[in-house]
């Protein structure tokens, strides 16, 4: 059905041919085996391309859905949901409008249509040890789903982190139904290396083990001639600091947003609360306040009452009291509300970024130079 779909509102059309498909999970050296190809002139996406162009997350929230999860998994509030197709070749050259290469997840979740979509493009399967893959999951993806702050996130739809931890436990749910960590996930782990080397014939995909690559098999599978001296070390790079870093950063930025968003209700629910029922308060205040005016050094004023006869009055103590608090809870608010306000005013970019501007660095302690062995196997 036209228009029924998000990516059917996609003008893109592909302006490059699909070259390279890398299937691996991520923390698997698909940071690495993408740094190379940049160096070869490729462009691909991978999880930093996704987190700095965070307007494709809808689409591939979409893909998945109607692509790989059975019509009783869909979200029950799409009515009809079984008439809509899945991804097929139209669908990923708008995706992937601009790529000729496509690495880690979600992309990785798709190598049967991808392999269908396109068949002369050649397959470079990344991997790691399943105990070491595990461990870095754990320290740096899988923290987007375990925090806490993130569940929140997810589960209330909220702050500008929602649409990424939502794919993230949508595509984790479709790999090993979000177990994160254990034999269950180690299982899937397993199943889906060994459902990429069934479908991909050996002499058409070049593995490559992380951490250990090469750039003479790569250039040779690839059949490019390139000097190896110019290009330089191979990127053999570890992310998982600074992608912790990112995530910490995130979830800062997330609490901060809570916080900000806590006060702003609690302040006109203490409004309400005020207009209603400030006599009242006012009376319990002053009651509180002769209790500790001996300690406080508090100034009562004298009034007359209802009788005529003076008596000391703390209304006026407690009023300065409230307002002195409002007014600092304000001061206070200011800068935090700046920052918050500065950060959203580019849409997606304030949180999403922060995880994507950390990942776009390669500092020189990423590159590990001079590995011994090549891990790599070219199969057939």
């Amino acid at each position: 059905m036209p228009g029924s779909r998000h990516i059917d509102y996609e003008e893109r059309t592909r302006s490059k041919p699909m070259k390279v498909l890398i299937f691996g999970l991520s923390r698997t050296g698909t940071a690495s085996i993408c740094a190379a190809l940049r160096k070869l002139s490729y462009t691909p996406f991978d999880m930093r391309t996704l987190l700095t162009n965070p307007d494709t997350i809808v689409l591939w929230n979409e893909g998945i859905t109607l692509t790989l999860l059975s019509v009783a998994d869909r979200p029950s509030r799409r009515k009809n949901r079984s008439i809509f197709p899945p991804y097929g070749k139209a669908e990923f050259d708008k995706l992937l409008a601009d790529n000729d290469a496509v690495a880690d997840l979600p992309a990785a979740l798709f190598y049967r249509e991808l392999v269908e979509a396109y068949p002369d493009a050649r397959v470079v399967v990344t991997y790691k040890r399943y105990e070491e893959w595990e461990k870095s999951m754990q320290e740096s993806v899988w923290l987007l789903l375990t925090w806490r702050v993130f569940r929140w996130v997810r589960y209330l739809g909220v702050t500008q982190m929602a649409p990424l931890t939502r794919l993230m436990h949508l595509v984790f749910r479709v790999h090993n139904g979000n177990a994160y960590g254990g034999p269950k996930a180690r299982e899937a782990y397993e199943k889906y290396y060994a459902d990429v080397r069934a479908l991909v014939p050996e002499t058409k995909r070049l593995e490559i083990e992380a951490g250990k690559g090469e750039w003479e098999p790569l250039l040779e599978f690839l059949g490019l001639e390139r000097e190896v001296e110019k290009l330089g070390p191979y990127p053999n790079m570890e992310e998982g600091a600074s992608m912790e870093k990112g995530l910490r950063s995130a979830w800062w930025e997330v609490v901060q947003w809570f916080g900000l968003m806590g006060m702003v209700i609690g302040s006109v629910v203490v409004g309400i609360v005020f207009i209603y029922y400030g006599r009242q308060i006012w009376a319990l205040v002053e009651r509180v306040l002769m209790v500790f005016e001996p300690y406080a050094g508090l100034y009562p004023r004298e009034v007359q009452n209802a009788t005529g006869k003076s008596e000391l009055s703390y209304y006026m103590a407690a009023h300065h009291v409230a307002l002195g608090g409002a007014l600092h809870s304000c001061i206070l608010l200011i800068p935090l509300y700046v920052r918050v306000y500065n950060r959203e005013r580019g849409g997606y970019a304030p949180l999403l970024a922060t995880i994507g501007q950390v990942l776009s660095k390669t500092p020189a302690d990423h590159l590990h130079e001079g590995s011994s062995g090549s891990g790599v196997q070219k199969r057939g």
